[in-house]
C-alpha cells in the first residue's frame, strides 16, 4: 500500500461522497470550512448568468451587443452587473479559501495534489476573469488587452504565436473571437477541475480542528460515531450559505449602479467606448484583481527587463513557492508558531498584495524610482518578519501563554498595511496634506490603532481565546416571532419590487437590491430554522 501512487489507492480504498462531517463546522465560525463552497455557490451562478449573456454577445460588435443587453433585455442590467461582481466575489473568495488552508496547514501530506490542483484553479480563475472583464469592448477592455498583448509578444520565440492565440490576429472581429472562445474554454476547465479538487478534498476528507488532529499532519477527519447525517444537517447549512452568499454577490453591484459618481475601477457598468472623445477620461486601468502585477510593471528596473521577464518574476515567483510550498515544509506539525517562516511570508504576501493594487488604483502607469520600490519591498519583510519570530519565541518560552494566534496574526497582518500605507502617503504628500490625504490618513491610522490594541490584548491574555460556543436551540416563542417579522419584510419587499416599473436601469438596480436582501432574508430564515429544529 505504501508504493500505491493516488489513483491506486483511491481505487483499492474507495470513500463515501459526501461525508459526514463534524459538528462544529456548522456552528459559530464554522463558515471558513466552508469558503469552497461558496466559491461553488458563486461560480454555479457565474455559468448561468454567462450563458444566458451567450445568447445576446456579438464578437463582431462586441460594445454595442453589450450596452444593448444592458438596455433593453429585460433583467439585463441585473444579470450583466452581477455576473460581473459575481467574477469579483469569486476571485476574492478563492483568496480567502487559499489562504485559510495556508494557514491551517493544508497543503501538507495527504493533500498535495489536493493543493496543487486548487492553485491551477485560481490560475484559471483569474484568467477567466480576464477574458471576460475584456470582452466588453470598453475602453477598459482595450486597455487590458493591449497590456495581455505587450506581455504575451514579449515571450521570446513564440512570443508572436501566443498574441496570435489568445488576441487574435489583429481585427477587432478575430480579437473578440478568441477572448469569448477563452473565456468558455476556461470556464469549462475550472468545472472539470472542480469535480477533481472536490473529489480529492471528500477523499482526504475535511481538514479537521486542531484540537482533533493534535495539530500535526497527515491531518485525517474520522467519524466518532457522534456525526449527523448530510441530510438535512449539512444540506441546510449550505442553503444557508449560498443564499448569503449570493445575496452579496446581487446586491453590491445593484447598490452600486444606483450611486453617482463610481470610480471606473468598481462600477458595475462598461465604460465609454475606446474611439470616444470621453475615453481620455478614463485612467488606464486593468482589471483590479491584476493591479499589483500592472503596478510592478512600473518600477524602474522592471521596465528594463521588460513586460514577460518582469512578469515571470513578480508573478513567477509567488507561484513557484506555492508550488513548491507542500515539499518544503514538510515537518508533522501544523501550528503556526512552528511555522514561522510560512506564516511572515503570507503576511507579507498580502500587504504587498494589497499595497500594490492600491497603489496601482491611485497612480496606474507612474514609474517608481529603485530607491522606493527597495523600501516598499524590504520595510514590511523585515518588520513583519521580526514581529512573527519575537512573537514565536515568546510563546515557546512559555512567555505568553494562550495567545489567540490567528487574531494575532489578523491583527498584525492589518497594522502592517495601516502602517505601511500612512507611510506611503507621508512619503508622497512631502507633508501638504489635502482633505482627501487626511481623511486617508484618519482611516489607517484608525486600522492601525485598533489592530495593535487588539493585537496586543490578544498576546496579554485580556481577551483570552473562547471556548467554541455550544449553541442550543432558540425558543418556539423567538422562532416564530423573527421569522414571522423576516416573512412580512419578504413579502413587503417582493410587492414592492414586482409593482415597480421596469422600463430603466435605475429601477432594474432597485430590483436588484431588494432581490439581493431577499436572498439574505432566506439564508437567515434558514438559520432560524436550523436553530429551533437542529440546536445550531
Amino acid at each position: 500500500m505504501a508504493n500505491e501512487n493516488l489513483i491506486e489507492k483511491i481505487m483499492n480504498d474507495p470513500q463515501p461522497i459526501p461525508r459526514k462531517v463534524p459538528d462544529y463546522m456548522r456552528k459559530s465560525g464554522g463558515f471558513m470550512f466552508w469558503t469552497g463552497a461558496m466559491v461553488s455557490a458563486v461560480f454555479l451562478y457565474e455559468v448561468v448568468t454567462g450563458l444566458i449573456l451567450l445568447f445576446y454577445y456579438q464578437p463582431s460588435n462586441a460594445y454595442n451587443s453589450t450596452e444593448a443587453f444592458l438596455n433593453t433585455v429585460p433583467f439585463g442590467s441585473i444579470i450583466l452587473t452581477t455576473h460581473l461582481y459575481g467574477a469579483y466575489a469569486m476571485i476574492v473568495l478563492v483568496y480567502i479559501h487559499l489562504l485559510r488552508n495556508l494557514f491551517v496547514g493544508a497543503y501538507k501530506k495527504p493533500r498535495q495534489m489536493q493543493w496543487l490542483s486548487g492553485i491551477l484553479l485560481l490560475l484559471m480563475t483569474i484568467g477567466v476573469g480576464f477574458f471576460g472583464y475584456s470582452m466588453s469592448g470598453d475602453v477598459l477592455s482595450a486597455d487590458a488587452t493591449d497590456v495581455g498583448r505587450g506581455i504575451s509578444g514579449a515571450v521570446p520565440v513564440i512570443g508572436q504565436y501566443l498574441t496570435s492565440l489568445f488576441f487574435g490576429s489583429g481585427t477587432q472581429l478575430s480579437l473578440f473571437h478568441r477572448l469569448l472562445a477563452w473565456h468558455i474554454v476556461l470556464a469549462a476547465l475550472i468545472g472539470i477541475f472542480f469535480l477533481a479538487h472536490f473529489f480529492l478534498a471528500e477523499y482526504n476528507t475535511i481538514m479537521p480542528s486542531g484540537k482533533d488532529s493534535g495539530d500535526r499532519a497527515p491531518a485525517i477527519d474520522r467519524d466518532d460515531g457522534s456525526y449527523k447525517p448530510w441530510y438535512p444537517y449539512n444540506l441546510m447549512y449550505m442553503m444557508q450559505i449560498v443564499l448569503l452568499t449570493l445575496g452579496i454577490v446581487v446586491i453590491i453591484p445593484s447598490i452600486l449602479a444606483v450611486m453617482p459618481n463610481v470610480p471606473a475601477l468598481f462600477s458595475p457598468f462598461p465604460q465609454v467606448a475606446p474611439n470616444s472623445p470621453l475615453a481620455m477620461n478614463v485612467p488606464a486601468y486593468p482589471p483590479w484583481f491584476l493591479l499589483f502585477i500592472y503596478k510592478e510593471l512600473d518600477f524602474q528596473f522592471a521596465q528594463g527587463l521588460g513586460p514577460f521577464y518582469a512578469t515571470v518574476i513578480f508573478a513567477g515567483l509567488p507561484l513557484a513557492y506555492l508550488v513548491l510550498l507542500p515539499y518544503l515544509d514538510t515537518k508533522a506539525s501544523l501550528k503556526l508558531v512552528d511555522r514561522p517562516i510560512t506564516v511572515s511570508l503570507t503576511i507579507v504576501g498580502v500587504v504587498y498584495l494589497a499595497i500594490l493594487s492600491a497603489w496601482g488604483a491611485l497612480e496606474p502607469g507612474v514609474p517608481i524610482n529603485n530607491g522606493i520600490v527597495a523600501l516598499f519591498y524590504i520595510v514590511p519583510l523585515v518588520v513583519i518578519t521580526g514581529f512573527v519570530m519575537f512573537l514565536t519565541k515568546m510563546i515557546k518560552q512559555g512567555k505568553i501563554t494562550n495567545p489567540y494566534i490567528g487574531g494575532i496574526v489578523l491583527s498584525a497582518t492589518f497594522a502592517g498595511l495601516s502602517a505601511f500605507g500612512i507611510g506611503a502617503i507621508l512619503v508622497y504628500s512631502r507633508m501638504n496634506f489635502t482633505p482627501s490625504v487626511l481623511a486617508g490618513l484618519s482611516i489607517l491610522g484608525l486600522f492601525l490603532g485598533i489592530s495593535l490594541l487588539f493585537a496586543f490584548a490578544l498576546i496579554f491574555g485580556i481577551f483570552p481565546p473562547k471556548a467554541r460556543k455550544q449553541e442550543g436551540n432558540i425558543s418556539k416563542n423567538t422562532y416564530v416571532a423573527y421569522s414571522s417579522i423576516m416573512g412580512i419584510l419578504s413579502i413587503v419587499i417582493l410587492i414592492e419590487i414586482l409593482s415597480m416599473p421596469f422600463g430603466n436601469i435605475y429601477n432594474q438596480s432597485l430590483y436588484g437590491v431588494g432581490l439581493g436582501v431577499l436572498l439574505l432574508i432566506g439564508g437567515v430564515m434558514i438559520r432560524l430554522y436550523r436553530g429551533q429544529y437542529y440546536g445550531e
